[in-house]
């Protein structure tokens, strides 16, 4: 058996109950039930995976598509998809997604038959998006918005670029969503399509196992195949099958729940947003590409994903994925050095990074935090501590920050660099070189001996 998201949902029932909700009440996801639902459970300390089975769609009937979010709401649930131990979800995670990355799996291709994806096909006029359950997510969201991953095929290299992509609904044709790229690469491909005035095919996967999403999100160049890297994760081939559309000439994938196919007409812009995005804080409205929707492909019984957007569900879906890449790019160029890479939530799991280094001489911190920043655009601040500082505990990266920068020397403003989401920082990025000075007289810092760590058990002492 393929891995799907019923086969995730299936064993982690199994294996860890407690981390599984079913919602059996009616909601209504464009009221924001869904989200008032997962937000109160937020505030309590708690981020369990939900499933809210008698939603309705986007015209207000009752929907038999369950809607499943939350999926990515905790390091530990992510470790699980990806195969590795839940009980060491920090830098071990990171390292095992580093480690994955290593390893692309080329994709298989099988026929339609064979496909669960497409074992309910709506094409032509039966194509009607208001048959979704559609989520919206923030009070000042412009609409219900589907925010998982569509697909774009280079049309230089061929290669599928997987990113995730908002979809608003269109309340002016229920054959039409609105789209807000961020993905560079998916702006270069539509850019490629709009110079030559041509229709972009594009496809938006709306369920999978939580694995596929993971590997779609690492910081990979502009021509890696987005399908072989997922199979790396999933710990299999990506299993595809040619799409309705376009047939072989674009493939999909097999084991979705939900397909939508289309085309983004060149040059036409709609209105799009306002959006309650990672950051916590509103995208501003603007114009954005559409889709045209040329088909609906599904399973007899389908689920569909949804990200809780602006928590950690959003943040940590790309949080994993980016600590695994930087530290492969960075222990590539800086060999074992580099010792540790976080993303931590106070920065969105975007905007900061933080990473531990064992240098032998000045400089080195700032050169890693320089080599860091021009990874991902979305870094607005990287810190380099030294690797006796825990990355994953803020308060010990402040600790570092607080006693061992200078600010006339390890602290540098960089100008007009490129960003995407919009803070006070704007263009702007800092770097802090946190690491304790080689050149100067500094105290070492207390710490109690490993040897007494390692034999005292608190057991032996304490009762609970």
């Amino acid at each position: 058996m393929a891995k799907d998201l019923r086969d995730f949902l299936a064993t982690l029932e199994a294996e860890a109950p407690d981390d599984l909700l079913r919602v059996a009440k009616p909601v209504v996801p464009q009221e924001f039930d869904c989200t008032a639902i997962l937000e109160k459970l937020d505030r309590r300390g708690r981020r369990p995976l939900v499933v809210f089975e008698s939603p309705t769609d986007v015209a207000g009937r009752p929907s038999p598509v369950p809607v499943v979010m939350n999926v990515f709401a905790t390091r530990e649930r992510c470790a699980r998809a990806l195969g590795a131990d839940p009980a060491r979800p920090g830098m071990e995670l990171a390292l095992e997604f580093a480690r994955l990355g290593r390893h692309p799996l080329p994709p298989v291709t099988v026929p339609p038959g064979a496909a669960p994806a497409q074992e309910v096909v709506h094409t032509g006029q039966d194509v009607d998006t208001s048959r979704l359950p559609i989520v919206t997510h923030s009070e000042g969201d412009y609409g219900p918005c589907l925010t998982m991953t569509l697909i774009v095929r280079d049309p230089e290299s061929g290669a599928y670029n997987v990113a995730f992509i908002k979809a608003f609904y269109d309340f002016d044709s229920p054959r039409r969503l609105r789209i807000t790229i961020h993905s560079p690469d998916s702006l270069r491909a539509l850019k490629h399509y709009e110079d030559r005035g041509l229709p972009m095919p594009i496809v938006a996967v709306l369920g999978h196992h939580p694995a596929f999403y993971l590997g779609s999100m690492g910081l990979t160049s502009y021509q890696n195949d987005d399908y072989a890297t997922i199979g790396a994760y999933l710990g299999e081939p990506l299993r595809l099958v040619p799409s309705r559309t376009w047939g072989e000439e674009f493939v999909v994938p097999a084991d979705a729940e939900i397909l939508i196919e289309g085309t983004v007409p060149p040059g036409v812009r709609e209105i799009c947003d306002p959006f309650g995005d990672i950051t916590r804080q509103y995208q501003a409205q603007t114009l954005r590409p559409v889709m045209d929707v040329t088909a609906i492909t599904h399973r007899e019984e389908p689920l569909l994903q949804d990200v809780f957007a602006g928590h950690r569900d959003h943040m940590t879906v790309g949080q994993i994925p980016k600590e695994g890449s930087l530290f492969n790019t960075l222990t590539d160029r800086f060999g074992s050095m580099v010792k540790a890479v976080h993303l931590p939530y106070s920065g969105c799991g975007r905007l900061a990074c933080y990473v531990a280094v064992e240098k032998s001489k000045e400089g080195q911190g700032k050169a890693v935090a320089l080599a860091a920043l021009q990874e991902s655009f979305t870094f607005q601040t990287v810190v380099v501590v030294d690797a006796a500082i825990d990355v994953f505990d803020e308060e010990d990266v402040l600790w570092a920050v607080m006693v061992y920068t200078d600010p006339s020397r390890d602290v540098d403003l960089v100008h007009n660099m490129p960003t995407l989401f919009t803070t006070a920082m704007g263009t702007r990025k800092v770097l802090i070189d946190a690491t304790r000075p080689l050149d100067r007289a500094m105290p070492e810092q207390n710490r109690i001996p490993a040897e007494a760590l390692n034999r005292v058990r608190l057991e032996d002492y304490i009762e609970e």
